[in-house]
């Protein structure tokens, strides 16, 4: 398929906009419009009119604005309403789920396209290092961690200690001569502000005293609810997946909850769920993020975007809260993690065979290595290949083609509005924000997209412990299934009866070792790469 075709292009879609229909139009009497509203049609339609997604933010945007002007402070939100983009270096992201990472060596990962180095030092304290040594540019994290506490390049043994100092050049061996060359700022690596909280290791990109200074003084946007232990609990373990697809892209769909049903039918939603859903913001785009208010008819739903990269649902019917952090790694890449939180007191039960469902989903939800192959990465298996090319297509046009292209009637995407509204304002700074087609790497495959190795298993090692387990059963299975079988067919050669243990039983045996064999290998793929093809979801 070509990225540039359209059922319309973009000069047709103008001409179209500017001409009036021709077709004849009904006009709703007042009891009409009555039943309507009735059925919960939340849109705001007349005969002529549909009011679109982006009109809903920016006439909430004006409403702020007027307030703010007039010295009335904002109930929904901060007052500041100024178009100051926010600086994106000067920032918490939660780079990686602490317990994740390997303490004995070296943990490479990406922020806004700066190669960072992740690991512990002597104390125990994590530390965050540009990735490359100040010699000659070798990336540390192919380096090793000394018995000494200290990080070591492997390309010349050069050693440096927590705060980046470099405190050995094994090169020089004259003292004063060494003591000089350790002492010159030439010889430290980029040392960045960190934060261990709540599981995850924070970094600020910013390793300047300035930035220092204003970490020292900012908090990162955590899960308020796990600060609150006497009435929320974790309902799942930290989930953490790299996604090919941009950052800006991931949060669009992240703030667009009415994908859900199609997207993931079957695993979060059912298309037969979608009845009309209204998006109205509580809280307008500004320097901080916004909020939105989700009625679906079956429910209803807050969700809101903390600058610079989490967003956070509540369902206060089901007890319940969603957080993911989209965090930008690399041009065209992202690092999504997720985690559920539920209230203890506010998580109704539910009678019946419901109930027993839900209790086996909460226990499958407490299994971390279940939840991530049979659940959290299924759930993303649906969005991937999808993104990965719709930001294509976008960009194909130019990177505000959305404002033209994007045509949203009714308000079930005030959310995205939000945020492209917010993105404008605030983040169009964005060191890794594409402006155009060719800032993206080359269209993958959907096996490529998908793929789970590389995204989540390399990076969890319960998984990893999981998929070397499978790895060890399925030749050892396999043996038995066979010497099963031998020993079947040895008694049934030397006369032992077709019913006997020793027949019966053993080729029983081969044919449940078989059969687990074979189901170990459909296991293993769930690490490695399942293909998810909407059409085949009935």
């Amino acid at each position: 398929m070509m990225l540039h075709q359209r059922a319309l292009t973009t000069h047709q879609r103008a001409s179209v906009a500017a001409k009036p229909c021709s077709t004849p139009c009904i006009t709703l009497g007042s009891s009409a419009r009555v039943r309507v509203a009735r059925r919960h049609l939340r849109t705001r339609t007349l005969a002529t009119e549909v009011i679109e997604a982006p009109q809903v933010i920016a006439e909430a945007e004006a409403a702020l604005e007027s307030s703010s002007s007039s010295g009335t402070e904002a109930a929904a939100g901060p007052s500041s309403t100024g178009s100051k983009q926010i600086n994106w270096y000067q920032q918490w992201y939660p780079l990686a789920i602490i317990k994740d990472l390997d303490p004995r060596r070296p943990n490479a990962a990406r922020l806004l396209g700066i190669p960072v180095v992740m690991w512990r030092d002597g104390s125990g304290a994590w530390r965050a290092f540009e990735d490359r040594c100040p010699h000659r540019l070798a990336p540390l994290s192919e380096g090793r961690i000394d018995a000494n506490g200290t990080l070591m390049c492997s390309y010349h043994g050069w050693e440096f200690n927590g705060a980046g100092a470099c405190t050995r050049i094994p090169q020089i061996g004259d003292e004063r001569a060494h003591a000089t060359a350790c002492a010159s700022q030439r010889s430290c690596v980029a040392s960045y502000p960190v934060k261990e909280v709540q599981g995850l290791l924070w970094v600020w990109p910013d390793a300047s005293p300035e930035g220092a200074a204003a970490a020292a003084a900012a908090a990162p946007a955590l899960i308020a609810e796990l600060d609150q232990p006497d009435e929320w609990e974790p309902r799942t373990d930290w989930f953490m997946r790299e996604m090919p697809i941009s950052m800006e892209t991931v949060v669009e769909n992240v703030a667009d909850p009415c994908h859900a049903n199609f997207t993931h039918h079957k695993v979060q939603g059912a298309r037969s769920n979608e009845k009309g859903t209204d998006i109205k913001p509580l809280t307008p785009p500004t320097p901080a993020g916004f909020k939105m208010e989700q009625d679906s008819g079956r429910f209803r739903a807050s969700f809101e975007f903390i600058a610079p990269c989490f967003l956070k649902y509540t369902f206060p019917a089901f007890g319940r809260v969603m957080a993911v952090y989209v965090v930008p790694t690399a041009m065209g890449y992202s690092r999504m993690i997720t985690r559920f939180v539920k209230n203890k007191h506010n998580f109704p039960a539910r009678p019946g065979l419901m109930g027993i469902v839900l209790k086996f989903m909460e226990l499958l939800e407490g299994n971390r290595v279940l939840e991530h192959a049979l659940m959290r990465n299924k759930v993303l298996d649906g969005d991937n290949h999808v993104l990965h090319v719709q930001e294509r297509q976008l960009l194909a046009e130019g990177v505000n083609a959305w404002q033209k292209n994007y045509y949203m009637p009714g308000t079930s995407d005030t959310g995205v509005a939000a945020w492209r509204s917010w993105l404008t304002k605030f983040g169009a700074d964005m060191p890794l924000l594409p402006k155009t087609l060719q800032d993206l790497p080359p269209l993958m495959s959907r096996r490529d997209s998908l793929d789970r190795l590389s995204q989540h298993t390399q990076h969890c090692p319960d998984c990893q412990q999981a998929l070397k387990r499978i790895n060890l059963a399925l030749p050892a299975t396999w043996a038995a299934a066979a010497a099963a079988l031998l020993v079947a067919g040895v008694a049934a050669a030397t006369g032992a009866p077709l019913l006997s243990w020793n027949v019966a039983g053993a080729a029983a045996a081969a044919v449940l070792l078989a059969l687990a064999h074979r189901s170990l290998n459909k296991f293993k793929e769930l690490f490695i790469f399942t293909d998810y093809v909407h059409a085949d979801v009935a």
